[in-house]
C-alpha cells in the first residue's frame, strides 16, 4: 500500500495507526480519517499544510494532531508523516490504486478503504476482513423468518429504524419482540415505558441517547426505551464483542426467545440476531452428499474426494440423520481405503445433525 503511494521502502504505518486509534486525547477517543496519498497528488486537495510533517511514529503528535480532522477534513500522510489536512476529491480515479483512506471510528477500531471498497478491519490489533453492510433484502429475509407471515410494510419500518439507527453518532440497540407490550411490563422497572408509537428523525434520536435498548414491535411501534435486558449465560458469545452484543445474545437464550434484537455499532454497523444460516434448496443438499458418497469407491482418487469433502463440510449444518450417516460411512470407507493402498490415516470427526436445523432453512422449490 505504502509502495502504491510513494513510499518505496515505508513501513510501520499500520502499527502507528494501531497506536493512535488506541490513544486518547485530553480523555476523548479518537475519530477521524487519514488520506494516505503522495504530497501533490492531483486528486488530493489540502487546506491546511504543515511546514513540518509529524511523524506517525510520534504516537501523541499524531493523536493530536488527528483531533483537528472532522468538519469534512481528513489528515494528509504519506505513510510516514502527516503534511497537512484536506480530502480527497471524488473525481479520484480508483484505477490509479493511488490513494487510500484510513477511518478511525472508535478506540481501537480502525478501516481501510480504497474507493468504495473496505480493504481491511483492526480491532485492538486484530486484523480481519471487512464484513459487508447488512442489506435491505437481508434483513428482510431475517424478519420474515424470525415473525412468520409479517406484512411487508412492517419489515419496511423496521428497517427504517435500523437505518437511522446505523446513522447516528452513537451505537444502540433495538429489540423486536413479537409481544413488545407484555414484555415492557416483565421488564419494568428496568425500563421507561411510553406510549406505543412509531418514532423517527429527532424522536428515535432521542430515544437511543440513553443506555438500554429500544424496545419495539413487529409493526415497528416502540413500548419502551433505556430497557435493560436480562437472560442466562450461553457458551455462543463472543468475548472479543461489547457488553451490547452479549447481553443481546444471552436475552435471546432466555426470556427474549423468538425476538430479533438489531444491535448497531458506534462505527455505524449492524449486527442482526439471531444468526440465521442462509435458506438453501434441500435437492443441493441431496446432490452434495450423493456426489460424495459415489467418490467414496474404489474408482476416484482421494484428491476428488477430498475435494468434494471439503464442499461438503460447508453444508454440515444442512445434513439430516441418515445424511450424516452417509458421509461418516463414505469417509471411513475413503480412510480405510487410504490407509490400505497409501499406508496413510486421516482421522475425522463422525457429525451428527445440528440441532439449530429445521426444514424452515430450505427453500420453497416449484
Amino acid at each position: 500500500m505504502l509502495r502504491l503511494t510513494g513510499q518505496e521502502f515505508g513501513q510501520g504505518a499500520r502499527q502507528a495507526i494501531d497506536l493512535v486509534s488506541a490513544q486518547p486525547y485530553e480523555g476523548r477517543a479518537g475519530v477521524g480519517g487519514v488520506v494516505l496519498a503522495r504530497p501533490g497528488h492531483p486528486d488530493v486537495a489540502v487546506e491546511i499544510e504543515f511546514e513540518a510533517p509529524v511523524s506517525v511514529q510520534t504516537t501523541g503528535s499524531f493523536r493530536k494532531v488527528l483531533e483537528m480532522a472532522g468538519h469534512g477534513l481528513s489528515l494528509l500522510s504519506d505513510g510516514r508523516a502527516v503534511y497537512g489536512l484536506g480530502w480527497l476529491d471524488p473525481s479520484y480515479d480508483s484505477a490509479r490504486q493511488d490513494c487510500f483512506v484510513c477511518s478511525i471510528s472508535r478506540t481501537g477500531t480502525w478501516e481501510l478503504w480504497h474507493g468504495t471498497t473496505p480493504y481491511l478491519r483492526v480491532d485492538n490489533g486484530m486484523p480481519s476482513l471487512p464484513r459487508e453492510q447488512l442489506g435491505a433484502d437481508e434483513f428482510a429475509d431475517v424478519v420474515d423468518r424470525v415473525f412468520g407471515d409479517i406484512d411487508g410494510r412492517d419489515a419496511t419500518r423496521l428497517w427504517d429504524v435500523a437505518d437511522a439507527c446505523a446513522k447516528q453518532a452513537h451505537g444502540t440497540m433495538v429489540v423486536v419482540h413479537p409481544d413488545a407490550a407484555t414484555e415492557r411490563e416483565r421488564l419494568m422497572p428496568q425500563a421507561y415505558a411510553i406510549r406505543p408509537a412509531r418514532l423517527a428523525g429527532r424522536a428515535l434520536q432521542a430515544a437511543t441517547s440513553i443506555d438500554g435498548a429500544v424496545l419495539v414491535s413487529p409493526d415497528g411501534r416502540c413500548h419502551a426505551v433505556g430497557v435493560i435486558l436480562d437472560g442466562q449465560a450461553t457458551g455462543t458469545g463472543d468475548a472479543s464483542r461489547g457488553s451490547r452484543y452479549n447481553s443481546a445474545i444471552r436475552y435471546l437464550a432466555g426470556a427474549g426467545k423468538g425476538s430479533m434484537v438489531i444491535i448497531v455499532s458506534e462505527d455505524g454497523r449492524i449486527d442482526l440476531l439471531p444468526r440465521l444460516m442462509k435458506r438453501i434448496r434441500r435437492s443441493h443438499v441431496e446432490r452434495v452428499v450423493e456426489r460424495l458418497v459415489g467418490a467414496s469407491g474404489d474408482g476416484t482418487d482421494f484428491e476428488t474426494f477430498a475435494r468434494l469433502d471439503r464442499y461438503a463440510q460447508g453444508l454440515e449444518f444442512y445434513f439430516d440423520q441418515a445424511q450424516c450417516d452417509a458421509v461418516n460411512a463414505a469417509r471411513e470407507r475413503v480412510e480405510e481405503r487410504q490407509w490400505t493402498e497409501e499406508g496413510m490415516r486421516v482421522t475425522t470427526v463422525p457429525i451428527s445433525p445440528d440441532p439449530a436445523m429445521d426444514p424452515s432453512y430450505y427453500l420453497v422449490e416449484g
